[in-house]
């Protein structure tokens, strides 16, 4: 049984954040990572949605926005320029423009990202909470106390021939928030930064935990949950019609053939990969099935079926 009674997902700006061409944003949608999409699925698929929470802490979502905002100035400024640039080039012989439809100033822009950002939370694939960082005098005094002495997330940095022990303000609001937001119960966050390594995974405190990847998380809650690999595949054979139905598939059945009656006889694992044995009516009809499953891709790799004898199912 597990200690905790819940378990508190954080994102990290740099997890969270989507790009394209290698550094650009999308400007005209709120776009996440899609592996935050993962997490949710992952979360449904292993029966916990009522133990873990996901969470933005407030900066987070702040940085996310502001981000849109530089980046749409900085690409503006970088596209006119170069419109400018082609028309010197081509004079009289191309006629070359750029229209804004909605957008026709940075003003604009900011009032569009805080639209599409809400839309985003109002998505009900979305199940996400913003979560304040805390203003407390007991929490400031902290957070002042860790700036004065460089203690993490703070950090020395130089500028020139000066240097900064307030380095990090950003990131001890984040943890602050995790921190607060936690109080006793498992707190993950995830994250590229390592700047918080030393404050998560025990270091700090034993129910702050770190990763920055899909799977991580999947082995924290598994571990921290007393969830088995069997317990996940089972439910996403009871859940996941797309992966019935792939599996009906391989195994030749019609495209309206239905499975009932599903249990799960055998699982074992290999590395990410889940060795399944069930067995299920199909017309009437009782069969046993193999199956190899991916969890990461969540990919079936292999599947076959036969009719269970009558005297072997009595």
């Amino acid at each position: 049984m597990s200690k905790y009674e819940k378990a508190y997902l954080y994102f990290d700006t740099n997890f969270l954040e989507c790009r394209h061409s290698g550094k650009s944003l999308y400007l005209s949608q709120f776009t996440v990572n899609p592996s935050y999409y993962e997490i949710e699925d992952m979360i449904f698929n292993m029966g916990l949605t009522d133990k873990v929470e996901l969470c933005i802490p407030d900066v987070v979502w702040l940085e996310l926005q502001e981000h849109l905002i530089k980046h749409f100035k900085s690409e503006k400024s970088s596209m006119e320029s170069k419109i400018n640039a082609f028309r010197k080039s081509f004079g009289n012989l191309a006629e070359i423009y750029c229209e804004f439809k909605d957008c026709v100033d940075d003003s604009d822009y900011k009032n569009y990202v805080s639209e599409i950002a809400q839309d985003f939370l109002d998505n009900p694939r979305v199940n996400s909470k913003i979560i304040p960082c805390p203003k407390d005098e007991n929490s400031m005094k902290m957070i002042i106390d860790q700036a004065i002495h460089s203690i993490r997330p703070f950090r020395v940095a130089k500028a020139g021939s000066k240097e900064y022990s307030d380095a990090g303000f950003k990131d001890a609001l984040i943890f602050h928030t995790i921190l607060t937001h936690t109080n006793e119960q498992l707190g993950i966050l995830i994250s590229n930064d390592n700047d918080f390594s030393e404050l998560f995974n025990g270091e700090y405190a034993s129910n702050l935990k770190m990763c920055n990847n899909v799977k991580e998380v999947r082995n924290i809650l598994s571990q921290e949950f007393n969830i088995t690999m069997a317990d996940m595949v089972e439910t996403l054979l009871h859940t996941d019609d797309y992966l019935i139905q792939r599996i009906l598939s391989e195994c030749e059945f019609d495209k309206n053939t239905h499975m009932d009656s599903l249990s799960i006889k055998s699982c074992k694992s290999n590395e990410d990969n889940a060795e399944v044995s069930f067995k299920a009516l199909i017309n009437g009809i009782q069969y046993s099935f193999d199956i190899e499953y991916n969890l990461n891709a969540k990919e079936l790799l292999n599947a076959s079926c036969e009719i269970i004898d009558e005297t072997e199912a009595n």
